[in-house]
């Protein structure tokens, strides 16, 4: 049996995986999606190619696990932001200018690489419902208020910054876009 540089065997496959998902974000962000093979990935993370496969079955694969990898710390620095905030408006203006600055600041790069690539329906799928789990944050602070359409409000201010974002990327003034998307989140908000 090969040795294992973990107290159990489960924490060594839980190290072994996160590098494989390290490897491939390093790769996807040099080369794109067209750069991210098995053996690639064995060779960035030290593993043989074939033990790639014992945590992931495919390329698309270990990109959803990326994208599931990911996210948790992404809503983390959203949550935190809301609830240093006292009221609804605040909690909004958070929601949005966090998630503006995780993108100015580069937290973003991975969904731009991965926006063309040509992933298969099960791959786009996992990733497309985590587009969806922000919005959760700022509906349930909606319901607590007493809103009487917060999930239909929390989608379409999550859409307000889904198009801030494309404006970033085209090289609008981050601090113009954040402000403008943020007030009319709060109008939105306040219905």
């Amino acid at each position: 049996m090969p040795r294992i540089a973990a107290d159990t065997v489960a924490e060594h496959r839980a190290q072994q995986h996160d590098a494989i998902l390290d490897a491939a974000e390093e790769l996807l962000l040099a080369d794109g999606y067209e750069g991210l093979s098995f053996r690639l990935l064995g060779e960035r993370a030290g593993l043989a190619r074939n033990s790639v496969y014992r945590y992931f079955t495919s390329v698309d694969d270990v990109v959803a696990g990326l994208c599931e990898r990911d996210m948790p710390r992404w809503l983390l620095h959203v949550e935190a932001a809301m609830a240093k905030e006292p009221d609804l408006a605040g909690k909004t203006t958070a929601f949005v200018a966090t998630q503006l600055e995780l993108v100015a600041g580069g937290h973003h790069r991975l969904a731009e690489v991965l926006q063309e690539a040509p992933l298969g329906p099960s791959a786009r799928a996992r990733i497309n419902a985590l587009a969806y789990q922000p919005a959760a944050l700022l509906e349930e602070q909606l319901r607590a208020a007493g809103h009487d359409q917060p999930e239909v409000t929390a989608q379409l201010v999550q859409g307000l910054v889904g198009a801030a974002v494309r404006m970033l990327h085209a090289g609008r003034d981050g601090a113009e876009v954040t402000a403008e998307t943020a007030r009319t989140a709060v109008k939105l908000v306040a219905g």
